[in-house]
Parts: C-alpha cells; sequence; structure tokens
C-alpha cells in the first residue's frame, strides 16, 4: 500500500522523501520494525519513540512518522542516517485522531466488519466481557474478546500486558479477528487507555458502564479523580447504544455524554427503579445467596423491558456480580440473544481471577481474585463474609510504584472485615516489598485486624493454608490471572494455583517447611 492512502485522512507535512513509498507493515515499537515499515514515533510514559528512529531506519523502515519537529532535514544534510533518499519522513499532526486513521487504512477498518462492544468502569470489566462472550459463544457466534487476563482473536489466545493495548497492536489483532471470521468483539476499555488515545479509531457499536470510584490516581496515572471519571466518560461519545448502571452515583453525567452524542441509553440495576424516565431499564428483583456441594453462586429474579421475568444463577458469588449479570444480560438482549441461551451461559459461569474458586477435599474454600484496591476488598470480603465462614483469612500484598493511600485503605478494610490478614508482597517493581507491607500494616492496626507479615508470598500461602480448617474461607487477592511476579522490571514466573498445588505436594511428601513471620 502506498504511504499516500495509509496516511489519507490526517494532517501531515511532508519534511522528506517519496510519498508515494510502499508501507508492508506499521509499527510503535523500533524492535518491530522489518522493510518496508511504517514506524510512528509515539511517546509514551516511560521512553520517546523519536529516540529510536535510527534503530528503525536501520532496520528497514520506509516511513517515518514523527509527532515533534526534530529538524530532519539538517539531520539529512549532516548525513546522520546515511543513504535516506528512499526513506519517507513525515510530521503528523493531531495524533490522537491520525493514528487511528492510518490503522483504519491499512488494516480496511477492521471494527466496522464486526460489532464491537466496549465495557468500562473502575470494577466489573473483565467478569462483565468475559460474561458477554461467552453468551455470544453459547449461541453459536464467533467472538473476539480484548481484556485484562488475554487477546482472544478467535484462533489463539494471547497474554495480556495491559488492559487496553496500544493503538496500533489492538487494530491489527482486530483485523486478526475478521480474518478469522469474528462477528462479535467485546473489549474492556480503561481509563489509560482512552486517555493515551489506544482505542482511536474503533468504531463501537454497544459500550457498557459499570461503576465509577477513585482508582488509578496518582503521579504516573490521572492527576485527580474528575480527570480519571472524564476519560471514562469520553468513551460514550463513541457508541450507538450505552448501557449504563442506574444505581451508580455517576450515571447521570455517563448518560448524557451518550445522549449528547445520539446514542440510545438502556439501564440495569437493582435498586434505583426510577433512574430511567423513559422505562427502559432491566431490574433485579429478589437476590438468594447459593450454596451447592460447597460451590458458591448467586440467584436473582430478572425483570426485563418488556415486562418478562426469568430466574438467573450465577456461578460466582456476591451481589456486585448480580450487577455483572445484568449489564451483561441487558448488552446480550440488545443483541437480540434468547434468555435461555443467556441463563445456560451464566449457570456455569468462571472467570479466572475473579472470585475464582480453588475446590481442594478437606480443606477450606480458597477463592483467588484481582481485588487490588479498597473499594474491591471491601466488596469481596463483604460477599464472602455473607457465607458464614468459621473464619475469613485475607492474604494480600500490594503493588510497587503506585499510590501509597491504597496499601492504607486495603490494609484498613482486611483488618476490619478479615478474622486474619496475611501480609505479603504483590508485583514490588521498583519498590522495597518491605516498606510495602508496612504501609499496608499501618492500615491493619488501624482496622484492628489480627495480622502476620510474610514476604514469600509461596510461604504466606502455605501458612494461610495451615492455620485454616475446612470450614473457614481463605481469599488469595490482588494477583487474580496474574502467573507472573514484577520485580526491577524483570517478570518472574508466579501462578497462585501452581503455589497451592506446589505445597499439597509438598504436605503429602511428608516434606515440613518453616514459615517466618
Amino acid at each position: 500500500m502506498r504511504a499516500s492512502d495509509v496516511l489519507k485522512g490526517t494532517v501531515y507535512e511532508i519534511l522528506a522523501g517519496n510519498i508515494d513509498c510502499q508501507i508492508t507493515d506499521l509499527a510503535d515499537d523500533s524492535r518491530d520494525v522489518t522493510q518496508g515499515t511504517l514506524f510512528v514515533c509515539r511517546r509514551g510514559a516511560r521512553t520517546d519513540g523519536h529516540r529510536y528512529i535510527d534503530d528503525a531506519v536501520a532496520s528497514g523502515a520506509a516511513c517515518i512518522v514523527v509527532t515533534d519537529d526534530i529538524g530532519i532535514p539538517a539531520e539529512r544534510s549532516a548525513g546522520r542516517w546515511g543513504d535516506t533518499d528512499c526513506v519517507l519522513i513525515v510530521r503528523l499532526y493531531d495524533y490522537r485522531h491520525g493514528i487511528g486513521m492510518i490503522c483504519n487504512n491499512f488494516w480496511n477498518f477492521p471494527s466496522r466488519s464486526m460489532k464491537v462492544i466496549g465495557v468500562t468502569g473502575t470494577k466489573g470489566k473483565t467478569t462483565v466481557a468475559c460474561m458477554i462472550k461467552s453468551m455470544l459463544d453459547r449461541w453459536g457466534r464467533r467472538t473476539g474478546l480484548v481484556g485484562t487476563i488475554e487477546i482472544d482473536d478467535c484462533i489463539r489466545k494471547i497474554p495480556s500486558v495491559n488492559t487496553t493495548p496500544g493503538t496500533i497492536y489492538l487494530h491489527r489483532k482486530l483485523a486478526d479477528m475478521v480474518a478469522n471470521g469474528a462477528e462479535y468483539c467485546v473489549m474492556e476499555v480503561s481509563s489509560q487507555g482512552l486517555m493515551h488515545g489506544r482505542v482511536s479509531g474503533v468504531e463501537f457499536d454497544i459500550c457498557v458502564y459499570t461503576n465509577l470510584a477513585p482508582d488509578h490516581i496518582g503521579r504516573n496515572e490521572h492527576r485527580t479523580f474528575a480527570e480519571y471519571g472524564r476519560w471514562k466518560r469520553s468513551l460514550f461519545s463513541k457508541c450507538k447504544t450505552a448501557v449504563i448502571n442506574a444505581d451508580d452515583m455517576y450515571s447521570g453525567c455517563i448518560a448524557a455524554e451518550a445522549v449528547n452524542a445520539g446514542a440510545e441509553v438502556v439501564y440495569y440495576g437493582v435498586r434505583n427503579h426510577t433512574a430511567a424516565g423513559d422505562g427502559n431499564v432491566c431490574m433485579a428483583g429478589a437476590i438468594h445467596r447459593l450454596i451447592l456441594h460447597r460451590v458458591m453462586g448467586i440467584g436473582y429474579e430478572c425483570e426485563r423491558t418488556d415486562g418478562e421475568s426469568t430466574y438467573m444463577t450465577v456461578g460466582i458469588p456476591g451481589e456486585f456480580n448480580v450487577y455483572n449479570s445484568l449489564a451483561a444480560v441487558t448488552t446480550c438482549g440488545i443483541i437480540g440473544i434468547p434468555m435461555e441461551v443467556m441463563q445456560d451461559s451464566q449457570s456455569d459461569m468462571k472467570v479466572r481471577g475473579r472470585l475464582e474458586p480453588v475446590e481442594i477435599p478437606g480443606y477450606a474454600r480458597i477463592f483467588i481474585d484481582y481485588a487490588h484496591n479498597a473499594v474491591s476488598l471491601e466488596n469481596v470480603l463483604t460477599t464472602l463474609r455473607q457465607y458464614r465462614p468459621k473464619r475469613l483469612i485475607c492474604l494480600f500484598g500490594c503493588g510497587g510504584n503506585r499510590s501509597a493511600g491504597r496499601r492504607k485503605g486495603m490494609g484498613f478494610v482486611s483488618g476490619r472485615l478479615a478474622d486474619m490478614t496475611v501480609i505479603t508482597s504483590d508485583n514490588p517493581r521498583f519498590e522495597s516489598p518491605e516498606a510495602i507491607m508496612t504501609d499496608i500494616e499501618t492500615g491493619v492496626l488501624e482496622g484492628g485486624g489480627e495480622y502476620v507479615k510474610i514476604c514469600s508470598r509461596l510461604d504466606a500461602i502455605r501458612y494461610a493454608l495451615e492455620i485454616s480448617d475446612r470450614d473457614d474461607i481463605v481469599l488469595l487477592a490482588g494477583k487474580g490471572h496474574e502467573t507472573y511476579q514484577d520485580i526491577e522490571g524483570r517478570r518472574t514466573q508466579m501462578d497462585e494455583r501452581e503455589m497451592i498445588r506446589q505445597i499439597l505436594e509438598e504436605k503429602n511428601a511428608g516434606i515440613v517447611r518453616r514459615c517466618d513471620n
């Protein structure tokens, strides 16, 4: 494809080279550049793509797209890149719009070839997205997924690095989905993804709003809660239909954004029956906690917009999963999925790392959950407490290079709601694990709870299993679906399911290990 065709619809200035050169691929990482690639110099949070122009040219880039004024003519005359007569260099204006247009031109607008469903909110994105995909799969529709756990292009499943990947990679995977026969794509859309323009050029049919609470606020994330909410809200200026949690206090702001963009608004909720003045709302009636053979779930009466009522059983516990289920049911109802298909899908629903049960005969009920802020942890602990365990044991750590306030908040919640808190390490990144644990300890002490500190997560899990009995519940919080630990920029294998298996194998072999705390 000619560069002029790839750049069509963008505002750019030619600094050097031939606008009709041939483009064979797109990249924003110089390590991915091959002969004929158009390399976009993206300014990221940690580095600047303009620093890697030399590497891209050396690898065969046919076109360099810059966003800064880097004095190309002077550089060329100095021979910095040698013979670069065949390298097109352009300056792109309005990067946020332009990068999406470049991707759409190159991959032929992949989001137009599918129905794209975006899901955003502070909590529940992964569960709602997985529920919607499960219903579509059960209905026999080929469906791609982009989310926190993985990217599924309908043939391959690839572990995710970010909830919402970079623009070029995202469009590449959307194009793969189209090539693999996808009819639908369900996508988690993070506030960071919106702020950095990662979904630029993606055309959404339905966008789902779960809730909004203070999170991801700090030096490396959003400056204020208002900014965080503003980016979340911006997604609803991009869709045709908005599915909104009527019970959330910010639902009005989200709905206003959607209405101003000409979108239809459909609500769901448990309590707020008057949120939607036009009655376009799907509600939950009576809610029941379910335990069947030690497998915990939730059931509720789903009152649909057509006046019909259906009992739904969800294979994951927690009233917040009623909200997640309602979001998925409302969305899939708009699509036209039969209610019996949705019922079947929900009854055996499981999501990796989201109140994921680990069943071990003769041991406490163990749950692995991604709860990594105070609000999520409080929701999970409150849910598990409702099932009346003899003791509730909560094990967690906090990530490094993130808000220190999150650590104290999670510690306070666990100290108040759990019978025993096991403070351990999570992803310390470039901070001291011990210092992070001390911050958590401050919160636990304020919450008034009993606790121990064990830095090794393996030893901490071993301790939690040793002190628990069959009538207890043990929550392993914070890691969820993750299978690694991030220490000083290096990711090493660490899967809590494998750790539990290792501990049980040692116990069965009669190996005794001492847990220091």
